[in-house]
């Protein structure tokens, strides 16, 4: 029983330790060079759908600087983006433009719906009846049944 308690242990142990190295990601925006290298670090860390949202983030927090800087009637730097995200962590990132969270939950939500769900129009129907011969037939096989008892197979 101790062994697998120890057994339960290390592997919630190891499973919170992997799962730690992305939430301990920051974004290292000091040039552009080491903000593609965090960025690219980022991709391969994150699960797929938090990829999607920290992509989508990242494209709001830069529509939403573009926006303000139009309303205040001056151009907006990639300097100004890089300063903005500079040692900022997933959580960040995607609370940044939305502090509730939602926008980088849609981002998952449409993630998940945009993967391609299996398709079974392929597989053949099963007939209604409980004929034997017809379920044979509908899944491309002859039928193949017994004999009449009289010698010849399949004649009556």
């Amino acid at each position: 029983m101790l062994r697998l308690t120890v057994a339960v242990l290390a592997f919630a142990l190891a499973g919170t330790a992997s799962a730690a190295g992305w939430r301990k990601l920051q974004i290292d925006a000091s040039s552009e060079a080491a903000f593609n290298q965090s960025v690219a670090t980022f991709q391969k860390k994150l699960s797929p759908s938090r990829r999607a949202a920290f992509a989508g983030s990242l494209r709001d927090i830069e529509q939403e600087g573009k926006t303000r800087a139009r309303a205040e009637q001056r151009d907006y730097t990639r300097a100004e983006y890089l300063e903005q995200l500079h040692g900022l962590g997933y959580e960040e990132v995607v609370t940044l433009v939305d502090p509730t969270g939602k926008r980088a939950g849609y981002y998952r939500a449409a993630y998940y719906q945009s993967r391609p769900r299996p398709s079974y129009s392929n597989q053949p129907s099963v007939p209604s009846s409980g004929d034997p011969r017809e379920l044979n037939r509908s899944f491309g096989n002859e039928w193949r049944g017994g004999t009449d008892l009289v010698g010849v197979p399949g004649q009556k």
